[in-house]
């Protein structure tokens, strides 16, 4: 199982993510805000909500509600480690 242990806004929609086991990464969430369907993700394109990001209950938590599964963004990180996009 793994699980976030820092998070550092790096620029824009890019958020420096380390995991527990050590694997860590840059991860851009322009395309995933900018496609969901979901207003409430829709609302992290203003760049003073996205800001908020923050660690709790092990993931990225954002102050309007908004989490992502450290799966999810395990997956992210390791899949930019072999191609990078």
């Amino acid at each position: 199982m793994v699980w976030v242990v820092k998070a550092e806004l790096k620029d824009a929609y890019k958020v420096f993510v380390e995991f527990n086991d050590g694997i860590s990464g840059i991860i851009d969430f322009n395309e995933k805000l900018s496609n969901d369907h979901r207003q409430i993700i829709k609302d992290l394109l203003d760049l003073d909500k996205f800001r908020t990001v923050k660690v709790d209950l092990d993931t990225l938590c954002w102050d309007n509600g908004v989490d992502f599964a450290p799966e999810w963004l395990y997956e992210i990180i390791n899949k930019g480690k072999k191609k990078i996009a």
